[in-house]
């Protein structure tokens, strides 16, 4: 368990990219911010510039990046990128519509979904992903007393608070994360949400 007391963690999810407005897999694809994902990453910046963070860290990838720069120039900060918070490798989807998925692949994107742990070449097992997401997390959080944001991607967000509600990571449907929204989370000897997938900023 994570001995930090007092810190809280905002969890951010990029703003939309045309790629998420058609409804297309991307993964690790680099896509951009739409204009409408621009808009919503300004936004972003205008609640974070009341709030008091230390840090904030983001995924490598433009869309993640871009929101993430526009939360960090409101506090005079650069974004600092963590590999391990790239979203889950699903380079064998990347490009299709869920209903492509489940034409060409229902098989695999059923094992995918049922077992955290399936091996499926080009696709990475949704157990991988909670375990780097979290490790990331943790080494971060090693780093500060204070606040910090974290930007990132849809699942594996959904992936790292499955770890904190004690859920099997292949309920994470359970729940939603919309494009720029804001989880928050406070840390203790016992982790907990105290915000999930607010969007009223937008």
């Amino acid at each position: 368990m994570i001995e930090v007391i007092g810190l809280l963690l905002y969890l951010v999810r990029h703003g939309k990219t045309t790629w998420n407005e058609k409804r297309l897999w991307q993964g690790n694809v680099d896509t951009e911010l739409s204009e409408e994902g621009l808009i919503q990453a300004r936004k972003l910046a205008l609640r974070f510039s009341y709030v008091s963070i230390e840090a904030v860290y983001t995924s490598p990838l433009k869309r993640a990046y871009k929101t993430a720069e526009e939360i960090a120039k409101v506090h005079f900060m650069k974004p600092i990128c963590v590999e391990d918070l790239k979203e889950c490798d699903i380079s064998l989807w990347n490009g299709l519509t869920l209903e492509e998925v489940l034409n060409r692949y229902a098989e695999e994107f059923h094992r995918w979904n049922v077992d955290p742990e399936a091996d499926i070449k080009g696709i990475e097992s949704l157990g991988n992903l909670q375990r780097r997401i979290v490790k990331a997390v943790k080494e971060i959080l090693k780093n500060h007393e204070g606040d910090v944001v974290i930007v990132s991607h849809a699942l594996a967000l959904k992936a790292f608070v499955s770890w904190i509600l004690g859920i099997p990571v292949t309920e994470h449907r359970r729940f939603k994360m919309e494009n720029a929204s804001v989880t928050v989370v406070e840390f203790s000897d016992n982790p907990r949400i105290l915000v999930l997938n607010d969007t009223s900023h937008l």
